[in-house]
């Protein structure tokens, strides 16, 4: 999924699953975004307000959580039965 960001008239597009940020920036880019979230709740705003902002922070934990477990751990692993055999 491709999201493009809007900040201060430049446009930033990130390429969440198709893994071009590595895990450092994707965790910096999630951590700014919820603290923009938090900033967004802490103002008063609605909640429908804050949907899209809501749905990039969905997006960026996803993608956080998959690049993580992408570490190799079997137990994460979807196949790790057909791993396990193959040993």
């Amino acid at each position: 999924m491709v999201f493009a960001v809007n900040k201060s008239k430049e446009t930033e597009v990130m390429d969440i699953n198709g893994g071009e940020m590595d895990l450092v920036a994707l965790k910096n880019s999630y951590e700014k975004e919820l603290a923009n979230l938090k900033a967004l709740l802490l103002s008063g705003s609605s909640w429908e307000e804050m949907k899209d902002q809501r749905k990039k922070v969905t997006e960026l934990a996803i993608a956080l959580h998959k690049k993580i477990n992408t570490s190799g751990n079997p137990a994460e692993s979807a196949d790790r039965s057909e791993k396990r055999i193959s040993r």
